[in-house]
């Protein structure tokens, strides 16, 4: 008896989530056609008297529906899609620019970091004080840069383990 109550919630919550993305295009695709209609400056008004989900949930459904073509295009099983995974393929270019950004600032930080080594030989200590400064700046700079691959690698492991898993 439990187990099949369970197994009937289990089966009615991967359901629910399977249709998630195309619900949220729709009540998306609904709250796009009421801006038009609320007044300039009106519209966070308009949110909080109206749609119980709040204006950070209707800012995500009006960009799901707005970029509907681009996730289905993007995934062959767009009805099997959480919100947030419809966002986030919407998001991979900007993941992508983050990551070149990322890899240009560590290759100038290492470029700055070959003229600060030659420069060590001729500096006095005023230039000195300068380049150690300089240098514990980079330092905290390249933890946050190691600190943000760290996370990068384990979201895209588990997103590889959850793929592993489907197929």
């Amino acid at each position: 008896m439990l187990a099949e109550v369970a197994n009937t919630h289990h089966d009615a919550a991967v359901a629910a989530l399977r249709i998630a993305a195309d619900t949220a295009r729709v009540a998306g695709n609904a709250l796009l056609e009421a801006k038009t209609l609320v007044p300039h400056g009106k519209w966070a008004g308009w949110i909080k008297a109206n749609f119980r989900g709040g204006m950070r949930t209707a800012q995500r459904y009006m960009k799901v529906a707005k970029n509907w073509e681009t996730i289905a295009g993007k995934n062959d099983s767009v009805s099997l899609l959480t919100v947030t995974q419809a966002l986030e393929l919407l998001d991979g270019g900007d993941e992508l620019e983050r990551a070149l950004k990322n890899q240009a600032e560590a290759e100038a930080i290492h470029s700055e970091l070959k003229f600060m080594d030659q420069a060590l030989a001729t500096a006095d200590a005023d230039g000195l004080n300068h380049i150690i400064a300089r240098v514990e700046e980079i330092n905290r700079r390249l933890v946050d840069l190691r600190d943000v691959a760290i996370r990068e690698s384990c979201r895209l492991r588990k997103e590889l383990d959850a793929l592993k898993e489907t197929a």
